[in-house]
């Protein structure tokens, strides 16, 4: 599944496929905005990576009036949508992220970022704001990324944070 540059670069960083790391914080505090600025540089470092984001309701992941939409309303128990580029399988069961990271090391993912998470036991980084809080909710993240006293990195820190993230990947 590896192209051999990716299999040599996975090689070099003993990865295991994939590593896993939790991007936590509170509501509002701007996880999606940092992995936005991370996932251009990962990718620009040959890894290939993928996101999970929870979502804490129920969400619709089709746009009312698509065919999609239409024919699960219409009773299809799952529906699949897909191009030559992409896919989209919308199925009604109950998964777990487990269950979505082993579709993501079937694809050869590199690199899997949990969007939210805090509560769980992934390895996590947190995303923190002082306009949102005051300091980490999460139990020993393995760093703090944020405008507080003692983060370890800034909000726009991207590159560092990067390769402190790379550095980590074996062990994640």
């Amino acid at each position: 599944m590896y192209s051999e540059s990716k299999q040599a670069l996975a090689d070099q960083l003993e990865l295991k496929r994939p590593a896993v790391l939790a991007v936590s914080g509170v509501h509002g505090s701007g996880k999606t905005t940092l992995l936005e600025k991370l996932l251009p540089i990962l990718r620009g470092r040959g890894l290939k990576v993928g996101v999970i984001k929870h979502d804490g309701g129920d969400f619709a992941p089709d746009a009312p009036g698509t065919d999609g939409r239409r024919l699960r309303e219409a009773g299809a128990q799952g529906v699949a949508v897909y191009s030559g580029q992409r896919y989209l399988l919308t199925e009604e069961f109950r998964l777990t992220e487990q269950d979505l990271l082993a579709l993501f090391e079937r694809h050869g993912y590199d690199l899997v970022l949990l969007e939210g998470f805090q509560n769980s036991g992934w390895p996590k980084i947190e995303v923190v704001r002082s306009a949102v809080s005051a300091a980490p909710e999460s139990i020993q993240p393995l760093a703090v990324v944020g405008d507080i006293p003692g983060a370890n990195f800034g909000l726009e820190d991207t590159q560092a944070l990067v390769d402190w993230l790379v550095a980590q990947m074996p062990t994640l």
